[in-house]
């Protein structure tokens, strides 16, 4: 009798426990097609590469930064890639479409950032074999923003040189970036 009122708890023990033991907390991505897309670094950050200050001079000076391009593998890859990257106004009209708030509570509308305030001596970078992370460099000329302007330099990720470029929807699309640049004081 008592074997029998055990019997059905342990098959039920046994059952439960060993369902377990093929559960992996991990997603498998060794099979995955490598991506190219905008990192999340300290150039193209949240915070972007400029220093804040109280005093204004970080908008005051002019600053030689990168933008950073990151390959997303399982594997470091064994062949260089080619990424083209190019400017992308349509980022600037879905931005000012949905946020219409600024710093000051008023409307705010970014424009495309004159091509006299910005420098891209590269649009076309090469990632080397064995390496995941290239830079595209960038020259901003934030001496010349004038005050109460607000500008944009939108960038997407054209080519890909074979990889799969990134396309997941905005806000967290990383084939996409957009620097905006607003000076108030």
């Amino acid at each position: 009798m008592k074997l029998k009122a055990l019997f059905i708890p342990c098959l039920l023990s046994i059952g439960l426990f060993s369902s377990c033991l093929k559960d992996t907390p991990y997603m498998d991505v060794s099979h995955t097609q490598p991506i190219i897309e905008f990192g999340l670094t300290a150039a193209n950050g949240w915070t972007q590469p400029l220093q804040y200050d109280s005093a204004g001079a970080s908008l005051e000076n002019d600053v030689d930064t990168a933008i950073g391009l990151v390959i997303a593998s399982p594997q470091v890859l064994s062949q260089s890639y080619t990424i083209t990257v190019g400017i992308d106004t349509s980022q600037i009209s879905a931005f000012n479409a949905v946020n219409t708030v600024g710093p000051t509570g008023s409307a705010l509308t970014f424009s495309l950032m004159p091509s006299s305030m910005y420098s891209l001596p590269d649009t076309v970078i090469t990632i080397p074999a064995g390496y995941r992370v290239g830079s595209l460099p960038v020259s901003l000329y934030l001496s010349q923003l004038p005050l109460y302007t607000a500008y944009a330099l939108p960038l997407k990720i054209t080519n890909g040189g074979g990889l799969l470029i990134s396309g997941a929807t905005y806000p967290n699309n990383s084939s996409q970036y957009m620097w905006w640049f607003y000076r108030y004081y």
